[in-house]
Parts: C-alpha cells; structure tokens; sequence
C-alpha cells in the first residue's frame, strides 16, 4: 500500500461469516444474491491488494483485477466481496474460477485471464477514508459503498432488495444463481466470526450413495470422512468425500456399522487423490448426502451427511 503510513490492517482481517438458514420474509432483512465464487476483501490505497479468507494474497492469480483502486473513492479503503468468472451464459461459474485459481506461472495466468477475466462483485464496506466502519449499521456500509465505488468491467455491486426473501431466492434458483444472502439490518460487521446477522439460502441437489470406507479422523474426532461412491453402467465411480453433516452419536454409530463390513482393497486401478490413510470395506451402506453440484471430475461439491438408509 501507500508505504509505512498505511492505515489499513493487511492482512490481517478475515470476512465476517453466514449460518444456514431456511429461506424466509422479513423487513428487518437485507436480501442479495449469494455469488459463487472466492471470498475476497480488497485493500484499496494507491494500489490494489486481494486478500482471500485464508489470508492468501489473491492479486498474482487476478491480474485483471489489480486496477481496482482507479474505481474507488474513499481511499484508503477495504471491501468485501466475491471474485467471480461468468460463464457463457452468463452465470458464475466455480468450475471456471477454479481452473483459473490453480494456475502458475505468469504467461499461463495472463492467457487465462484474457480467456476468461474475473469480476470483483463487492457487498461490503469495511474501512472508508482509513476510518474503521465496522460497527456502523449494514444500510450505512452499504450507502458509503455505493458511494465510493463505480462499476466498471471488472468491479460490480451486489443490489439487494428488502422483505421479500423467499421469492428472491425461487427467482435467483429460477436464474441459475447459486442463492441468496440475507442480512439483519443494524447489524454490524463482525471480523472473522461466522453470525445469524447473516442467513444463507443455499440451492442444493440430494443423492444416494454407497459408502466405500471412510478416512480416520484427527484429534478428538475418530471419523474424518466417508468415502462415497455410484454404480454407473455396472462401473463403481469414486464421488468424493463427506466429512461434516453428522454429530458426535452419530459418528459413533457410523464406525460401528463400518466396523462390522469386510474390508478390501481399493476398488479402484488407480489411486484416489487426495486421501489420507483410507480404509476401504464391501459397498453394502447406503447414504444421502446434500450438496451444491458436481466438479468436472464428478465429485460432490460442498457435501453434508444427511443419513444412512436403512432396508426393512
């Protein structure tokens, strides 16, 4: 940034964080989309600095994105917000970002970039004029943004509505949109803390599959995760992993069942990235499982345990 005299606390906040929640109508909620893509908070002071969740530096990934600074009044200045990649359709796609995200080396990063730019979609306002604004009410935050930033080709912001958040999300599910944010108004914004001041309405498919084994876990928790996979065309097919969605009775009762199969070898030729210390056992339990959608590797993204199916 601008030297030593700086301001702003790089690298040092982390976003504020939503609970799940049913969609629901209220007028003391603020409603916006929720984006699909990398949680970001831009540091704006002379130059332009991306900052992700895990307080990773963003910016060599997104080069388009590092001119920011030239949109925005106020400085110095922090936002909040969402780097996204749209599709041919027009839609965020996670896929796409995530391709780009993987990338090193400049040449490589700088193609990709002219192939498919990034948008930095801001909601939130976290330092204005070098003032800390945190503990200001969401609706002033939110006024001193739309103040402060002026859209451009790759910098955009997140329109919200009041009240009617339940056929905001039917239209953004409608749209292809991944969900909707809602968020409590005089609420301030808390650094790193995961708040009911804000909802997530999340779009979500079910699915039923085999558990093939299941990771050990670390520390006081004995199951990392199950191992899941599906029969396509008499084929076994690996879906990925789940390890969240079940509590600790639940875990206990899931290394029973576990417990009681046959183990094998892996079912597949190859080896399956990403694991640690599997343990693979005969196909004979049945999950469902919640998630968000499929990678191109056809992976479950975002899974929950949802439960065990159980015959008669």
């Amino acid at each position: 940034m601008r030297g030593e005299s700086t301001s702003l606390p790089l690298f040092k906040l982390r976003p504020m964080l939503a609970v799940s929640s049913p969609p629901f109508d209220s007028p003391h909620f603020l409603y916006e989309v929720k984006w699909d893509g990398y949680r970001c908070l831009a540091y704006i002071d002379g130059k332009t600095v991306l900052q992700s969740r895990n307080l990773h530096d963003l910016t060599p990934s997104f080069p388009e994105l590092s001119n920011l600074h030239y949109k925005v009044k106020g400085q110095p200045a922090v936002l909040d917000g969402e780097i996204i990649i749209l599709d041919e359709k027009g839609l965020p796609s996670f896929n796409l970002l995530k391709a780009r995200g993987s990338l090193t080396g400049e040449w490589k990063v700088r193609r990709a970039a002219s192939r498919f730019p990034a948008l930095f979609v801001a909601f939130d306002l976290l330092y204005y004029r070098g003032e800390n604004i945190m503990s200001k009410p969401i609706e002033v935050r939110k006024s001193l943004l739309q103040e402060s930033v002026s859209g451009s080709d790759n910098l955009a912001l997140s329109n919200f509505i009041d009240t009617y958040g339940t056929s905001f999300f039917e239209s953004c599910l409608k749209q292809g949109l991944e969900g909707v944010m809602a968020k409590e108004k005089g609420s301030p914004y808390l650094p790193g803390r995961r708040s009911s001041y804000w909802r997530k309405f999340k779009r979500t498919q079910r699915g039923q599959f085999f558990v093939l084994g299941y990771q050990p876990g670390t520390g006081r928790r004995r199951l990392g995760a199950l191992l899941l996979g599906e029969y396509k065309d008499g084929r076994l097919i690996y879906r990925g992993k789940v390890g969240t969605g079940f509590d600790r009775e639940e875990e206990e009762r899931l290394l029973t069942e576990l417990e009681r199969l046959p183990t094998t070898a892996s079912p597949f030729k190859e080896p399956v990235p990403g694991l640690t210390r599997p343990r693979w056992v005969e196909p004979r339990l049945i999950c469902e499982v919640e998630y968000l959608e499929e990678t191109p590797e056809g992976y479950l993204r975002h899974p929950s345990y949802r439960g065990l199916l159980t015959g008669d």
